[in-house]
């Protein structure tokens, strides 16, 4: 059987060797994830202990609490970061630790994230009001860097409720009766960290994170305003992808999918930045990349298997897209016009279609898993896919992908 030609039969076989004959590749595996950590936004995360940070982090990743807390990784003396996923980051979390506990200066974790966060957020419990450390540190970072953006994530609504009821609708909770004292004191609460210094993005949200043992109806209340709030508040839609993962759909294999594949997808956008180097890299990522959802499945690719899902991406989609592929890592070499605008339309091309085609094989993977075989449901899915993935990485290439070190996203 031929290769498919949505893009030059050579990268086929190098995704094909990638997922059939994988070998370990240490440094090639390190590339890959400083790639994609090199575009991955920085949440500075500052709070007391038990305020709520680990929660935010679950309800934006999916992750466990036990997956959460054994993944961060000390960096400085009082801060430790949290990359997920780990083999291509989509997002990172710097958590400083110990606020309002032991004497902390901010000055090691100001160094290590200046250029990179891209916000910063305070967690506080609602009913907390002695919020001063977290304050100082604040306004330190505000004195030095006045544009950051601040969100106030202020968590456990639930103890302010009476009678321990369930959650009013979120639209409802600045009228619902019976909540004056919680109201009154997250308009305090604000107010304090409204005051700080700098012209940088105040936003407050209420929110309440909550464990399925804690019956409360929504365990994710007002996780959309939150999204909302990091949306508006990271440069050059960022926060696109903390979004995606904070809406993804829960359901296992997909969930546990979708941040690889997101951040294969953007490791391929950025390596295709460099003239030529799309052809040489794109396919081994993409390949790596199948054969890491596969995994999630419970399903190993064999030859057969792998021209059987490649053939049903249809025609017509395979030959369009290896068109734009050859036209654009070629339209690179052109001098000036080329470099900037070709590179960029092949780094919104590559992720895209490393997108699409992650999506359409997490289709194929699922009904093969069922024992059906939907060829024209994973073409379905791929063209879905790669227009929603197209309109996706182009809002980031607004602000363009970044190269290399020098990117706003590179950091610790």
């Amino acid at each position: 059987m031929p290769f498919p030609r949505i893009m030059p039969d050579i990268a086929w076989r190098k995704v094909f060797a990638a997922v059939l004959n994988p070998q370990p590749d240490p440094a090639l595996d390190e590339a890959i994830a400083a790639k994609a950590r090199d575009q991955a936004p920085v949440v500075w995360l500052l709070g007391k202990v038990q305020s709520g940070k680990t929660a935010i982090v679950r309800a934006i990743t999916g992750a466990v609490e036990a997956e959460v807390g054994a993944a961060f990784k000390p960096c400085t003396q009082r801060s430790r970061l949290y990359e997920f996923p780990k083999d291509v980051p989509v997002v990172r979390f710097l958590d400083t630790r110990g606020l309002g506990e032991v004497a902390y200066d901010p000055t090691e974790d100001l160094a290590l994230v200046k250029g990179s966060a891209h916000v910063v957020v305070a967690v506080a419990r609602a009913l907390d009001p002695q919020q001063a450390a977290i304050l100082e540190v604040l306004h330190a970072a505000r004195r030095r860097h006045p544009d950051w953006a601040v969100v106030l994530v202020q968590t456990r609504l639930h103890d302010g409720y009476p009678d321990d009821r369930d959650h009013p609708p979120y639209h409802e909770l600045a009228e619902a009766p019976g909540l004056d004292d919680l109201r009154r004191a997250l308009k305090v609460q604000a107010s304090e960290f409204r005051r700080l210094p700098g012209k940088g993005m105040f936003r407050s949200v209420a929110v309440d994170l909550t464990r399925p043992e804690d019956q409360f109806s929504d365990p994710h209340y007002g996780l959309e305003a939150l999204l909302d709030a990091l949306d508006e508040a990271c440069s050059e839609g960022r926060a696109t992808l903390i979004r995606d993962l904070g809406r993804a759909i829960r359901d296992d294999r997909l969930a546990r999918a979708h941040p690889h594949l997101l951040g294969y997808a953007t490791a391929a956008g950025v390596s295709d930045l460099i003239p030529l180097m799309g052809f040489v890299t794109v396919p081994t990522l993409q390949g790596k990349m199948l054969h890491s959802i596969a995994a999630i499945y419970g399903i190993e690719w064999d030859r057969r298997t792998l021209k059987e899902f490649v053939t049903s991406l249809g025609t017509g989609a395979v030959l369009g897209g290896g068109a734009r592929f050859t036209v654009q890592q070629f339209m690179k070499l052109i001098p000036v016009y080329g470099q900037v605008a070709g590179a960029a339309a092949a780094g919104v091309a590559s992720a895209s279609l490393t997108y699409a085609l992650g999506r359409a094989a997490c289709y194929y993977l699922e009904q093969a898993r069922l024992g059906r075989y939907d060829p024209a449901g994973v073409a379905s899915t791929y063209r879905g896919a790669l227009k929603d993935a197209y309109a996706k990485f182009y809002r980031r290439s607004v602000g363009g992908f970044q190269a290399g070190n020098d990117a706003p996203g590179a950091g610790p």
